[in-house]
């Protein structure tokens, strides 16, 4: 059985670390980060970022055996709401050539169309260290809030950036809602939970 934690700010780094080993070869960040030298240096920097903000009371994250994590944002976050200057200013500051900020403008204005209105949990991440995949630390990972989404009575939302994760989220009651098409990049689906019980 899997050690689930909820993180704390002092985890920040580590968050970061698992999310950005487990996404380097993520059919969309190598997309959008297509030198493979360089991404995990840009991946930490984006995760960090994430992390950071999440970490700080604006969002929920566990980790797993201190090698799975998830970040997930709840039904009270204004998805649609403007973009915070601040955090659009450090993000154009990191270590991103002109092209790929093109790409994370692409994949952010897709998402932000296609993201549902309805009260909804939000996992934005979900990853494990590749070495320690397919022993179900993804799974425990996303249990504590999917149990609390079946508590409340409150559906969950994600887009799936690699058809390799659909399994999981179809056994965690996940369902396809579409397909959100990127110009000259790869597909995300976007899944839909309803609450259990």
């Amino acid at each position: 059985m899997a050690d689930v934690r909820p993180a704390t700010p002092e985890d920040c780094d580590l968050v970061a670390r698992i999310a950005a080993e487990g996404f380097h070869d993520d059919p969309l960040m190598s997309w959008i980060l297509p030198d493979e030298d360089r991404r995990p240096e840009q991946l930490r920097f984006v995760f960090g970022g994430l992390a950071d903000d999440m970490l700080s009371g604006r969002g929920t994250v566990h980790l797993a055996d201190e090698v799975s994590v998830s970040l997930w944002r709840s039904p009270e976050f204004d998805h649609h709401g403007p973009v915070d200057e601040d955090e659009a200013s450090s993000f154009l500051s990191g270590p991103f050539e002109p092209d790929e900020l093109g790409r994370f403008g692409v994949l952010g204005e897709a998402m932000g169309r296609n993201h549902p209105h309805e009260p909804h949990w939000y996992l934005n991440v979900v990853g494990t260290l590749p070495a320690r995949r397919s022993r179900g630390l993804g799974a425990a990972v996303l249990q504590p809030v999917l149990d609390r989404c079946d508590a409340e009575g409150v559906p969950a939302y994600l887009e799936s950036s690699n058809p390799r994760n659909l399994s999981l989220y179809f056994r965690h009651g996940f369902v396809e809602t579409g397909e959100i098409s990127l110009p000259d990049g790869p597909s995300l689906i976007p899944m839909w939970r309803d609450p259990v019980g």
